[in-house]
């Protein structure tokens, strides 16, 4: 709920947001229409409102109540409303856990650094986490042939008006690294703005039954947007599941016989496509070559940090040193626990662009290992996708944890959008893929309600869904 800087970047004035905000939200009621779940709603929503609050920077950072911002009290108010309308029991999902490990943590560190309440804004910002999450899992599961990706795609248009508008009334950001200027819509940051495109990429590259112009559309304007923000770390995090998405996407539209020859040529247009941008942004990618040829040699004592050596990466490898190096000086209990929740703050004037990082120093060590292990149960879900997502899906959870290792997503509330609804997505595969396999291992699948739907859950099998009349994941029971 705290920003990525204190600095405020250039805002369009009322003048343009309030007309702006109208058509916006025309937009999204009309898009919400054809959202037949209450959790499904409350996704496009949350996503939406947190777009639209970005645009009003100048306005919902500051404090209003309490001494939270309205970007806090928003997160508050939709982890309030999600926990009302979500389904209880679906807060034990076997997912859940190491999140709730880290929830445990945050309390526990910030109890044992005498700073009970610094946990509050962190443990928040968690619920979000998992409440979108449920949210989405059972959106997927509640809408009509799974075209709720279809509807969600509408919750990203602030994000795609506001660069247009950025670009048509020349109102660029500097640079992160203050060498050029970026378009991010009138927004705060690069950093914040990017992951939102991400999502929004994210979003359509699982909306499969969008109309494939109308997808690869959005996919190209997103992208494009991400490139124009010029935010090296989600460029380069976009990359993997880019390369998944147009390869697979592609070889959809070609008949059988075709698919091995042009999926080669998809992977040489992929792999052109990627050298294309790197030599494009070359500049900003140089030092993380450097970086990369020999990390060992940048992670040491800040204070022997050259002049050329604090240049590299946006001074990314001295901010991890700096971290690193008052880690290493904590006491026992810091070393297991950390410092506590968002005690960067006190002790550097910059967060560590790396989630890691932050949650060693912050939670310690049994923060890094629940952090690891929500990743990889999260991923493993994955692999055990439907066939025709599982390439897209791993690559999808392999650009997000490549983004934390730059960038800090779970810090921000957008990046932890995007990964609630990549992970609940992965999970409604996951287990839809199960209760498939399920019920062709017993020859038979069939529905609670056998009387009423028995012939419908015939035609859904043969169509290879695994739905019955009521969108519900059907259970495999044992033969008659």
């Amino acid at each position: 709920m705290n920003e990525a800087s204190s600095s405020f970047g250039p805002s369009f004035g009322l003048g343009v947001l309030v007309p702006a905000t109208f058509v916006l939200l025309a937009i999204l009621i009309l898009a919400a229409r054809g959202v037949r779940s209450n959790a499904g709603r409350l996704v496009m929503a949350s996503l939406w409102l947190r777009y639209m609050m970005g645009a009003y920077h100048a306005y919902t950072f500051k404090p209003l109540f309490a001494g939270l911002s309205a970007n806090a009290l928003a997160s508050i108010a939709v982890v309030g409303l999600g926990g009302v309308i979500i389904r209880k029991r679906h807060l034990t999902l076997s997912v859940l856990p190491p999140l709730y490990l880290l929830m445990a943590l945050l309390l526990v560190s910030a109890v044992l650094n005498d700073d009970p309440s610094g946990a509050l804004n962190s443990v928040v910002k968690y619920a979000y986490f998992g409440i979108i999450l449920i949210a989405t899992f059972e959106a997927l599961r509640q809408e009509d042939r799974e075209r709720f990706m279809n509807r969600l795609v509408w919750a990203f248009a602030p994000l795609m008006l506001f660069q247009f508008l950025s670009v048509a009334l020349n109102l660029p950001k500097g640079s992160e690294l203050g060498d050029g200027l970026v378009w991010i819509g009138g927004y705060n940051h690069e950093a914040a703005f990017s992951v939102a495109l991400l999502t929004g990429f994210t979003v359509a590259c699982l909306a499969f039954r969008l109309h494939p112009a109308l997808r690869f559309l959005f996919l190209f304007a997103t992208a494009f947007g991400v490139l124009l923000a010029g935010y090296r770390t989600a460029m380069l995090a976009m990359l993997p599941l880019a390369f998944a998405t147009f390869w697979i996407a592609i070889t959809q539209y070609v008949k059988p016989d075709q698919r091995r020859p042009v999926s080669v040529a998809m992977l040489m247009l992929c792999l052109v496509g990627a050298a294309v941008v790197i030599v494009a942004y070359q500049d900003r990618f140089t030092d993380l070559a450097t970086f990369l040829s020999d990390p060992g040699s940048l992670i040491k004592d800040p204070r022997s940090f050259t002049q050329m050596d604090r240049q590299i990466m946006s001074g990314r490898a001295l901010i991890w040193s700096e971290y690193l190096t008052a880690y290493a000086r904590g006491t026992p209990v810091n070393h297991i626990f950390g410092f506590g929740p968002e005690s960067w703050a006190d002790a550097f004037k910059v967060y560590p662009h790396n989630t890691l990082v932050s949650t060693l120093y912050e939670l310690g060590g049994l923060g890094v290992g629940a952090m690891l292990l929500l990743w990889i149960v999260m991923a493993a879900q994955a692999f055990g996708a439907r066939r025709h997502e599982r390439l897209i899906l791993i690559a999808a959870h392999v650009s997000f944890i490549l983004l934390n290792f730059a960038t800090m997503p779970f810090w921000q509330v957008e990046g932890l959008a995007l990964y609630a609804v990549l992970s609940g997505y992965t999970l409604f595969s996951a287990r839809a893929a199960a209760v498939s396999r399920g019920g062709a291992g017993r020859g038979s699948v069939r529905s609670s309600s056998e009387s009423r739907g028995g012939r419908q859950e015939i035609r859904q099998r043969l169509r290879g869904s695994p739905y019955n009349r009521d969108n519900r994941l059907l259970r495999p029971t044992r033969p008659a």
